[in-house]
């Protein structure tokens, strides 16, 4: 009995404990504790430029996941790494110690833009944004450097060597001025003697993948420089009409990524100004200062003392249109003749073409007639400007020589001596017999007033001129044949001095035993031939022969006319 009771006590006291249990109270639920989640403040951050990363840190009181959004433009420039591994999401358990995270950047470069990342944190389902960086902006760099130009060598320093001050940018915004008045800072292009043109050598120097933009009239040119991290840039000036006076224009090193006609700023273009000087009145050649030689034949002799009897003498000559060669002849009193110079004769092989260019090189051939004796000659280069200053159908003493005095070459034509011609005398064993006069000014002179002419007949046609017909007979045995008529008494008294050459071992005088032609060999290379004679003898009309001999053979036959 007393066991069944206690059993019951037991099923009582359990069963009412389970009803207590079941039956708490709404301000019993209401007080008990909660967890949320617990996230950071915004944090505004950059990347500056130059470095890749920058720290994101939060402290998690649950179970997270930090994010960057996936998108093409975002993945195109950042991820996010715990230190250890890098991709665009990254989670981790809770913790009572601050997390760091990073946001890193691709490795390209960005000038013009900002890229923005948003860093987002999840927690028990909840998701904000705890971070938004800024990548910063790269600043680009250029810099241009001017080679040294030695002005005793009129040539740049070989190898290059670079100043070490950058030049000063350009910042103006037009694109051309007027050649006399060039920004400050402007270069201008130099004319080495090795080269055959305008040129200026920089070294460039970038950040950046950059192109360059020149005017029309300049060329570029970029080569790496060996051992540096440096592009060498050769500036070549254009001959155009738009530049034959001179021309200052802008050259740009701009971004190759962009249109080179934007400007998105941050130094994307990099401009400077370069100039070319006026070539309309340059003459260059190699051949300027040259002395050319000829022999007695008139054929060219080369430096090696070859004569070239199948070539002719060349000379290249670059120019703008309208040079003009002018030749004139010593006189013997330290002053030169200028008017009727016809010995030199100087001919372009090619007509000038407007559709080459306004600077162009031509080929010009020099001819010398054949000559008995010794001369020389000046050739004077006239730029286009200078050459239209003269009457070339004028006189040209009184516009090139100094006439009220010693008739030197006046001043300002003397920078335009171009090159010089020296004839030598023929050689008496090798020219054969030869007969002329000094082709000066005074004799040309002469010849023109009619008072004598001096004719080689050797090759003329014998069914024109008796003359040739009647001595064909010589010609055709070797002998040379001349006619010399005077047309002035005091010419004809043997003021003129003729020029000889060649051997010959006597002479005679047809017809025999008169007295009113004469011969006299001065033994110096020249000789007299007198038709004035004794007295009274000889008249208007009188012809004679001088038939010269080598031993029985007739060399030469000179017919004498008198015309006076």
């Amino acid at each position: 009995m007393k066991n069944t009771i206690l059993h019951w006590t037991s099923v009582l006291l359990a069963s009412t404990a389970l009803m207590l249990s079941g039956c708490t109270s709404d301000e019993d639920t209401e007080d008990a504790p909660s967890v949320s989640p617990v996230f950071p403040d915004l944090a505004t951050l950059t990347i500056p430029a130059g470095e890749t990363s920058c720290e994101v840190s939060f402290t998690p009181n649950m179970d997270w996941t930090a994010s960057i959004p996936t998108d093409a433009e975002t993945a195109r420039w950042f991820k996010i790494s715990d230190g250890t591994m890098e991709d665009y999401s990254i989670s981790g358990k809770a913790s009572a110690t601050p997390v760091t995270l990073y946001v890193t950047t691709i490795e390209q470069e960005t000038f013009d833009q900002t890229p923005v990342c948003e860093v987002s944190l999840t927690m028990g389902g909840q998701t904000e944004v705890i971070a938004r960086v800024t990548r910063g902006n790269t600043a680009r760099e250029f810099s241009l450097f001017a080679s040294e130009y030695n002005t005793t060598e009129d040539d740049f320093t070989i190898p290059y060597v670079y100043s070490q001050s950058a030049m000063t940018k350009y910042t103006g915004t037009e694109t051309t001025f007027p050649y006399d008045e060039a920004p400050e800072g402007t270069v201008e292009m130099k004319w080495p003697t090795r080269v055959g043109e305008f040129m200026y050598v920089f070294k460039a120097q970038g950040n950046f993948e950059w192109l360059i933009s020149t005017p029309e009239w300049i060329s570029a040119t970029s080569t790496a420089i060996e051992g540096e991290d440096a592009q060498q840039i050769t500036l070549t000036g254009l001959f155009t009409e738009e530049n034959i006076d001179g021309a200052v224009g802008v050259i740009d090193f701009y971004d190759a990524s962009i249109d080179k006609d934007e400007d998105p700023g941050n130094n994307a273009h990099n401009k400077y100004c370069v100039s070319m000087p006026a070539f309309r009145d340059i003459v260059r050649s190699r051949d300027q200062g040259t002395t050319f030689t000829f022999n007695g034949d008139g054929n060219y002799v080369d430096t090696n003392g070859t004569v070239m009897t199948d070539q002719e003498c060349t000379m290249d000559v670059s120019s703008t249109k309208g040079i003009q060669f002018i030749v004139i002849t010593p006189d013997g009193y330290g002053g030169y003749y200028a008017n009727g110079i016809n010995w030199v004769k100087i001919t372009p092989t090619t007509e000038w073409n407007d559709a080459d260019g306004a600077f162009q090189s031509k080929t010009y051939t020099i001819d010398v007639q054949s000559y008995g004796g010794s001369r020389s000659a000046t050739i004077l280069a006239l730029p286009p400007t200078v050459a239209a200053t003269i009457d070339m159908n004028g006189d040209l003493e009184s516009q090139l020589l100094d006439t009220s005095g010693s008739f030197d070459l006046k001043e300002e034509f003397k920078p335009y001596i171009f090159a010089s011609i020296e004839q030598e005398a023929a050689s008496a064993q090798t020219d054969g017999f030869s007969l002329s006069y000094t082709e000066d000014f005074m004799s040309n002179y002469y010849i023109e007033q009619g008072y004598f002419n001096l004719e080689d007949l050797t090759d003329a046609d014998p069914n024109t001129d008796p003359d040739v017909a009647e001595n064909a007979g010589y010609i055709e045995m070797g002998a040379k044949l001349y006619r010399l008529t005077y047309g002035n008494e005091s010419m004809s008294q043997g003021s003129l001095s003729l020029l000889i050459s060649g051997e010959y071992s006597t002479y005679m005088s047809n017809p025999y035993g008169n007295e009113w032609l004469m011969f006299m060999d001065m033994g110096d290379g020249t000789c007299m031939i007198s038709m004035s004679g004794y007295g009274d003898a000889g008249a208007k009309g009188d012809k004679g022969n001088l038939i010269f001999y080598n031993g029985q053979d007739v060399v030469a036959v000179v017919v004498c006319v008198r015309n006076y």
